[in-house]
C-alpha cells in the first residue's frame, strides 16, 4: 500500500479568512454565525491532524480546477459540484460534540482532550468522505453500487493507510454512526430509499474494514460486533479488496512523486465513550 509521509510540519497561525495551501486545495474558515460556535472553530484551526489531512488532499491528489473547503456555513457537510467545494458546517462538529460528550464519562482522566480529538476524528473521516464525492465528480469516476458507500469505504482506506493508528479515526466515526442510528426510534421508508446507508449498517461496515485491515490488533471488534469468524474472514478479504480498487482506480489522479511507501508517522486517536 502506498502510505503519506509528512515531511514538514505546519508551523502557522490559521486565520479566519481564506487561506491556501496551493493551486490544487484552497481552504476557507468563515466567521462562526454564533458565538457559541467560535471554541469550535478555534479548535478546528488549531487542530494539526485536520492540517495534516488538507495536506494530504493537496500533496496527493490532482483536481482539473482547484477544490475549495469551507469551514462555516450553514449547509453540509457535503460536496458541492457546481462549485467543488467541500462545506463543513460548524454546526455539524457542534453536534458531533454534544452527542460524544453526551455518552463520555466527564469523571474520567483527559474527558475533554478525548472528546475534542473523537470531534477531529470525525472530521478527518467527513472530509475524505467528500474528498471521494469530489474525486468522483472531477474525473468521472465508474463506481458500481451506492456512492455514499464507495465514499465511506474510501474515507476508511485514506484514514487507515495514510494514518498511523488510523483505524481509531474510522472507529470514532463508526461511533458517530451508532449515536445517529440510536436516535431512530422508528423506521420510515424513507431511511430505505435514502441514498445513504442506514446509520448502523455504516457502524458495522466501518468497524468491518478496521477488523479486516489488522485483524491481531483489532480482534476484540469481532466480540463487540458480535461478527462471526466467517464475517471476520470476510472483513479481511473486503478490506483488501477495497484498498486496493480504490488506490488502483486513483493511481491516475495521484501525483507521480507520492508513489512510494514511507513508514505512517500521522497519529491518530481513539474515542471510547
Amino acid at each position: 500500500m502506498r502510505y503519506y509521509q509528512r515531511w514538514w510540519l505546519f508551523v502557522v497561525t490559521l486565520i479566519i479568512s481564506s487561506v491556501s495551501l496551493a493551486d490544487n486545495v484552497v481552504v476557507r474558515y468563515d466567521n462562526p454565525s454564533d458565538t457559541r460556535l467560535q471554541s469550535i472553530a478555534e479548535k478546528l484551526k488549531a487542530d494539526l491532524g485536520i492540517q495534516d489531512t488538507i495536506a494530504l488532499m493537496n500533496e496527493q491528489f490532482i483536481f482539473p480546477e482547484p477544490l475549495t473547503i469551507v469551514f462555516g456555513g450553514r449547509d453540509g457537510p457535503l460536496y458541492d459540484p457546481q462549485r467543488n467545494h467541500i462545506l463543513m458546517p460548524y454546526t455539524f462538529l457542534n453536534d458531533v460534540e454534544r452527542r460524544f460528550i453526551a455518552v463520555n464519562d466527564a469523571s474520567t482522566n483527559n474527558a475533554d482532550a478525548n472528546v475534542t480529538q473523537a470531534v477531529m476524528d470525525v472530521v478527518i473521516h467527513t472530509l475524505f468522505h467528500e474528498l471521494a464525492h469530489a474525486l468522483i465528480a472531477n474525473h468521472e469516476l465508474p463506481i458500481v453500487g451506492k456512492e455514499e458507500d464507495a465514499a465511506d469505504n474510501l474515507a476508511a482506506v485514506l484514514s487507515i493507510e495514510y494514518f498511523e493508528n488510523g483505524a481509531e479515526i474510522a472507529i470514532s466515526a463508526a461511533e458517530l454512526f451508532y449515536l445517529e442510528g440510536d436516535d431512530i426510534e422508528e423506521f420510515e421508508d424513507a431511511d430505505f430509499w435514502d441514498e445513504h446507508s442506514l446509520d448502523l449498517q455504516r457502524y458495522y461496515a466501518t468497524l468491518c474494514h478496521v477488523y479486516g485491515s489488522d485483524e491481531v490488533q483489532y480482534a476484540y471488534l469481532l466480540e463487540e460486533t458480535g461478527f462471526s469468524p466467517e464475517r471476520g474472514d470476510f472483513c479481511i478479504a473486503e478490506y483488501e479488496n477495497i484498498a486496493n480498487n480504490w488506490l488502483t482506480l486513483l493511481a491516475p489522479y495521484m501525483t507521480p512523486d507520492t508513489i512510494n511507501e514511507p513508514e505512517k508517522d500521522i497519529i491518530g486517536s481513539i474515542f471510547i465513550p
